[in-house]
């Protein structure tokens, strides 16, 4: 090779690097601006991810939470009665709205509770359902019979296994118990 072929390569070869510079760095450029656009994306999307499951988390956290305290309040009140019954007042109309209540925040709970935690809750309001069949019969002309009475009062009181039950499968469900008693 001789000096004039080098020189003409060189020649080329510094051509072509001033002329693909810039072509490569855009190139490198572009990529890397659109690999830093997908990394955004996709921690934005993890952060959507976890404010979605922290929001679905506090959502069944207060459904749990509305869940126990209509259970114990619609008992509470069936318990108030029953003594209500035997002094001979009438029940208390605030029965009816607890029940009431239980029952609407129940329906909801279908739609956002797990299959093993909504055994427990439904547990729960056929027992409640059922201490209301006891204690229906005696505020009419029943007051006076104190087998009957005895009967509700035992069966409310034993009920209460039911709503332990369903409070542990709720905060086994939440994660703040790891045990099934």
């Amino acid at each position: 090779m001789n000096t004039g072929t080098v020189a003409l390569l060189v020649a080329v070869v510094g051509v072509a690097g001033t002329l693909l510079a810039p072509v490569t760095t855009a190139w490198v450029s572009s990529r890397s601006r659109r690999q830093e656009f997908e990394l955004q994306q996709r921690s934005e999307l993890t952060k959507r991810h976890m404010d979605d499951e922290q929001a679905n988390l506090e959502r069944l956290r207060d459904t749990y939470v509305a869940l126990n305290s209509g259970a114990r309040r619609y008992r509470f009140r069936m318990m108030e009665d029953l003594y209500a019954i035997r002094s001979g007042t009438a029940p208390d109309p605030a029965t009816e709205v607890a029940r009431v209540e239980f029952q609407d925040t129940y329906a909801k709970a279908q739609m956002l509770v797990p299959d093993d935690v909504l055994r427990r809750c439904q547990a729960v309001r056929v027992a409640l359902a059922d201490a209301r069949k006891l204690l229906i019969p005696l505020a009419g002309d029943a007051r006076d019979d104190q087998q009957k009475w005895q009967e509700a009062h035992t069966f409310l009181m034993e009920m209460w296994e039911a709503i332990l039950a369903m409070q542990r499968a709720m905060r086994q469900d939440l994660g703040i118990s790891t045990t099934e008693s």
